[in-house]
């Protein structure tokens, strides 16, 4: 047999301060003993599972009386609770006591992180290798010597010095808390065929927490479009009819202005207001949008033509070249208002993001399976983190660092597309980034 036949892995580390008995001890010493396979069902179980039965109580004490590195890990972590509390240690332990504290504790110390410093594979296998000839040595002495014994398994796993624990230790004698049972009881066996039960849990666990997890995002997503709504109506209410006055104001006194220094000035002042009039309307759509406009098998390359004309002598003037890919013959559902609108929104968040000199790609490709077109608009501009990319479409996200505006034109694409049961994604790319919008395909 070889230890990777006897052994799963790692237990948790029994941790050991070097300054025992001072003031501020410090230095901690990490001690790995290793798991067997027998037993690694029976752990599992104890992880997942708050089960306080006899029949698992039993099966704990079984699989401890067949595991001496299991029994030494269980017999140091009750000599540190006692230590802890400073409570005296009695002189002999039964099963059933170490088989109590996993009960107590099996679900709390499989911390993820202390496995980081674990040994690596190649001082991993020596080690097992000695574990594997003291598991075979200890199975030939009697029970109760298993803690006496217990400096073997220290020596073994690299402790630099002996502290209170090995001496503890030293002076307990181990019970087996079963053998006052009747012989004609039988006694189960922890065996690997357990853990089919123990991983049965543990998936139906990780399909619950998915669940939850899907129903907190959708509370969440509700609780943030009410919260959008409600600051949408507000700044509508105070702040649309202050700055329709602004750009009132200042468009009048255009006309009047001294000379051309003035009238850009009074010019940009109506250009800002009505921006913030936008956003203002962006975050009013994402909170409550209109009901789309369906129309069935309009023309996908007549919507985008319709954006991006206008744009093109613009383009010109900031050196960025605009190619676009989309067949006649593909055919859309749903409002095309609607689609022309996240197009101009993914291509204006290209374009602050080029800046000047650069190129965009315009490209739809239909997927037959799906019955869905891909919409790819594909820029040279600044590029952005899988972290931005996720939370692009967040009315209350800023991107400016990525050089991706306020979001608000974003989150106004992200509502088009749920209300057409479609998608948009933002990818991150070698150089600046694609935008994939999914949308319905007229079959």
């Amino acid at each position: 047999m070889s230890s990777a036949d006897l052994f799963a892995g790692w237990l948790p580390p029994i941790v050991i301060q070097r300054d025992e008995g001072t003031a501020n001890p410090s230095h901690e010493e990490r001690i790995w003993l290793p798991m067997r396979s027998s037993s690694s069902a029976t752990l599992l179980h104890a992880l997942v599972s708050r089960d306080t039965s006899a029949t698992f109580r039993r099966q704990l004490r079984n699989t401890l009386r067949h595991d001496p590195a299991l029994c030494l890990f269980t017999a140091a972590k009750v000599v540190q609770e006692h230590e802890r509390g400073w409570r005296p240690i009695a002189g002999q332990w039964t099963t059933k006591q170490l088989a109590d504290w996993w009960v107590r504790h099996g679900a709390e110390i499989w911390d993820g992180s202390a496995f980081l410093s674990c040994p690596d594979i190649q001082t991993g296998e020596s080690l097992l290798q000695r574990f594997m000839r003291l598991d075979q040595h200890f199975q030939t002495l009697p029970f109760s010597r298993w803690l006496l014994e217990s400096d073997l398994w220290w020596k073994a796993a690299g402790l630099s010095r002996r502290s209170s624990i090995c001496q503890s230790l030293h002076s307990i004698r181990l019970i087996d808390s079963d053998q006052s049972k009747s012989s004609s009881e039988p006694i189960k066996h922890a065996s690997n065929q357990d853990a089919h039960v123990a991983f049965g849990k543990v998936t139906a666990m990780a399909a619950e927490r998915e669940r939850l997890q899907g129903e907190f995002s959708d509370s969440l997503e509700s609780v943030r479009r009410d919260l959008a709504k409600q600051l949408a109506y507000g700044l509508s209410h105070e702040i649309n009819n202050p700055l329709a006055n602004i750009a009132t104001r200042a468009q009048g006194l255009i006309a009047s202005a001294s000379g051309t220094q003035q009238a850009d000035s009074l010019q940009r002042i109506v250009d800002q207001s009505y921006r913030a009039h936008a956003m203002i309307a962006d975050l009013m759509f994402y909170a409550h949008p209109p009901e789309p406009q369906f129309e069935s098998g309009f023309s996908a390359k007549h919507v985008v033509d319709e954006v991006i004309t206008p744009m093109r002598p613009s383009l010109q003037r900031d050196a960025i070249s605009i190619d676009v890919d989309v067949p006649s013959s593909l055919k859309c559902d749903g409002d095309p208002n609607m689609f022309g609108e996240a197009i101009r929104a993914l291509v204006l968040n290209a374009i602050e993001s080029i800046g000047v000199e650069g190129q965009i790609v315009i490209s739809v490709e239909a997927d037959s399976d799906a019955k869905r077109c891909l919409l790819r608009i594909s820029d040279s501009g600044q590029g952005l983190t899988p972290d931005d990319a996720a939370r692009a479409f967040d009315p209350y996200f800023s991107g400016r660092e990525a050089g991706r505006g306020l979001g608000l034109s974003l989150c106004r694409v992200h509502r088009i597309a749920e209300l057409h049961g479609g998608s948009i994604q933002l990818h991150p790319a070698l150089i600046g980034c694609v935008a994939e919008l999914s949308w319905p395909m007229h079959v």
